[in-house]
Parts: structure tokens; C-alpha cells; sequence
């Protein structure tokens, strides 16, 4: 399979086309060259994309989970400040926003607001969500504002969903009746929002996997998915997931069986698996922080998700300032500047969300000799 930055492509006639259409493995920044530009000529831009934790507490306790040392059983962002910001977020040329966090973001009563003014802002949104507190007033209050909506569910049965999430069993069930009611909305209103699954792959489901498919590739969901698990050297509950090339085999083989049938898309992060166990990066500065940044429930802006509470990270607060001055203020520029230049990038998370785009920025800050010899 060819491989062109970080592009999964493959040939359909005489014509290259990309095997998985929502290029999630990849980097979406040759769509915003002209910010990629600007950050070239001046080093320091409004963010394309944000993270949002409404609240900084959940409703699972997942064996997984990568945030687990920032959780807070009290925070939660203030509507009335937050959508003021989310308004300058707008103006200031941010394109979307995914709600997720430290916490489940259906947990905060003001979720629905919080969607409806980002898109009024503007900005695309997204929600990623457990889905235990979904219901039909719920989704259709949000669904019409949201480009997609993502569940975790992490298994195929209600045994091993309450092994993985730390519930009772009887959520399982609970779940997927919400997401088939999600569906059900999406397609009476006639709605354009994707609709998808993930299943992140740990020790405790691997053996759930068909089971899964099963179920999942019944659903009138758009996709669902096989991710890898990311190691955060911050998580509390750390564990050392391998993925064999024999597992990897199992895996392909049952997507193989089920994608002639399955109603869904499937979407196995097979190269996403390979790319966790290597040690190596292909990228030594993370230039990405310029194009992306995270708000937590607190309200404080952090140039980058996985290092919640590192003063380094963290570029303000909206409860003291406007979001002009958090893009553009010395202690964002401060933090950019010791991404390029001082953070060891082998210190950070494993399988980095901005992994893809680091090896394309990086690409270009290493001009090559004769750039006109195209």
C-alpha cells in the first residue's frame, strides 16, 4: 500500500484515492495551507483545532484511560464565560472543536449550549462520549450542530464492557440502545452528522473482538473502529499493551470476514498498532502544538492535551483572559518555542494524535536542495 505523508491510499482505476475516508491515522493540515503558511512567515497562529473537557468527571472508569491523573470530581466549565469564549474562538479563525476531556463531556447540564454556540461560532464540532447518559431529547437537541459523534464502547459483550469501563453490566445494553437511538434521529431528520464506534484493543477484549463485529456490523452506525492503546507517562493506572503480528492477523482476519456484510465501514488502525510498538519517531520537535490546543475543565488553556498541569503547557486561563490574548500572549509563544526547540518528544505520549502532521511539519522546516526540480 503506497504511502505519501502520512496518506493511506490506494489505486482505483488511474486514479490514487485514500482507503479510509475520515484519514484518521493522518493529518488533515494540507486542507489549511494557509495557516500552515502564516505559521511559517510568523511562528505563531490561531489553533485550526481544540480539545474541550466540560467537566473534568465521569460516569466509567476505564481500564484505559489516558486522563485519569487529571480528574477532578468537582470542576466544570462556566456556560456563560465559556460560550463567550467560544464566540472569540471563532473570530479568531479556530474551525472546530472535538468536547471530550478529562471527563464525560454529556455530563455537564450545558452540553447541548455549549454545541449549539461553537456551531453558531462557526467552528465544526464534535463530541466523543461513553453514551451511557444519551437519550432522545439529548441527541436531538445536539446531533443537528455536530459534524460527527464517536461512542467508546471497547467490547461485544456486557461481561467484558463492565470489565473494560468499570460498570455494571447492564450498561452495555443501556449504551447501545443510545446509539441506535442517535441513528434513529440522525436518519428521521435527515441529519449530515457521522455517526461511529471505537473499540480500543487491551488485553481484557482482545477476546471480544468477533463479538463485536457481530453486533456492531448490524448497526446503522457510518463506521466503527479498531484503535490501539496510547501510554501516557502521566496515567495512574499504566500498562504495557503489545500487539503481536499474530494478533494483528486475528484482527485483520475478522474484518476481512465481516466488511462484505457489515452494514457500517470498517476501519482497522492496523498501521496506527505497528506504529505503538515501534520506540522510534520520525519527528524530533512537535511543531504541532501551533495548530491545536485544549481547554480542561478548569478553564485553563493548555497547548497540549497530555501535559495537563505542566506550567510549560499552560498558556492562561479564560476565566482571566480573553482567548486573543491567550493565542497570541508570551505565555503561548513561550510554550510554542519550547516545543520547537526544547521538548524531547521521546519523553511523550506514545502514538500522539499529532504524530502525522509532525512529520509533514517537519518536512517542511527541512527544506531539501533544489525545491524547483519538482
Amino acid at each position: 500500500m503506497p504511502v505519501v505523508y502520512g496518506l493511506s491510499c490506494k489505486w482505483r482505476g488511474k486514479y490514487k484515492v485514500n482507503m479510509d475516508r475520515y484519514l484518521i491515522d493522518g493529518h488533515k493540515l494540507y486542507w489549511h495551507m494557509d495557516r500552515v503558511l502564516q505559521w511559517q512567515n510568523e511562528r505563531i497562529v490561531a489553533p485550526v483545532y481544540m480539545e474541550i473537557s466540560p467537566v473534568g468527571f465521569c460516569n466509567n472508569r476505564c481500564v484505559f484511560c489516558g486522563v485519569d491523573f487529571a480528574m477532578d470530581n468537582k470542576s466544570r466549565l462556566d456556560a456563560g464565560i465559556f460560550c463567550e469564549r467560544l464566540y472569540e474562538m471563532g473570530d479568531l479563525g479556530v474551525r472546530s472543536v472535538m468536547f471530550a476531556g478529562e471527563g464525560e463531556p454529556l455530563l455537564h447540564e450545558d452540553i447541548g449550549s455549549f454545541i449549539r454556540t461553537a456551531k453558531e461560532s462557526g467552528i465544526d464540532v464534535s463530541l466523543t462520549t461513553n453514551g451511557n447518559s444519551g437519550n432522545t431529547a439529548l441527541w436531538e437537541d445536539i446531533l443537528p450542530y455536530l459534524t460527527w459523534i464517536r461512542f467508546s464502547v471497547d467490547a461485544g459483550t456486557p461481561q467484558v464492557y463492565s470489565k473494560v469501563h468499570g460498570v455494571k453490566e447492564s450498561f452495555f445494553a443501556r449504551t447501545i440502545g443510545n446509539i441506535n437511538e442517535a441513528v434513529r434521529i440522525k436518519k428521521q431528520f435527515n441529519l449530515p452528522v457521522t455517526v461511529g464506534v471505537q473499540y480500543l484493543v487491551v488485553e481484557e477484549n482482545a477476546g471480544d473482538i468477533r463479538e463485536a463485529a457481530e453486533l456492531f456490523s448490524d448497526m446503522q452506525i457510518d463506521y466503527y473502529s479498531f484503535k490501539p492503546y496510547s501510554f501516557n507517562p502521566k496515567m495512574l493506572k499504566r500498562r504495557d499493551e503489545s500487539y503481536s503480528d499474530r494478533m494483528l492477523d486475528e484482527i485483520q482476519g475478522i474484518v476481512d470476514e465481516f466488511k462484505g456484510r457489515s452494514v457500517p465501514e470498517i476501519i482497522f488502525r492496523k498501521q496506527a498498532m505497528q506504529n505503538y510498538m515501534a520506540t522510534e519517531k520520525n519527528y524530533n520537535h512537535c511543531n504541532a502544538l501551533s495548530f491545536g490546543g485544549y481547554i480542561s475543565s478548569q478553564g485553563d488553556f493548555y497547548t497540549c492535551k497530555e501535559y495537563i498541569g505542566d506550567k510549560r503547557f499552560n498558556a492562561g486561563n479564560i476565566y482571566h483572559c480573553g482567548m486573543k490574548e491567550i493565542f497570541y500572549g508570551e505565555r503561548r509563544r513561550a510554550s510554542l518555542k519550547y516545543g520547537m526547540d526544547g521538548l524531547r518528544t521521546d519523553e511523550c505520549r506514545r502514538n500522539c494524535r499529532m504524530a502525522r502532521a509532525n512529520e509533514f511539519l517537519e518536512m517542511l522546516e527541512n527544506k531539501p536542495e533544489h525545491v524547483n526540480f519538482i
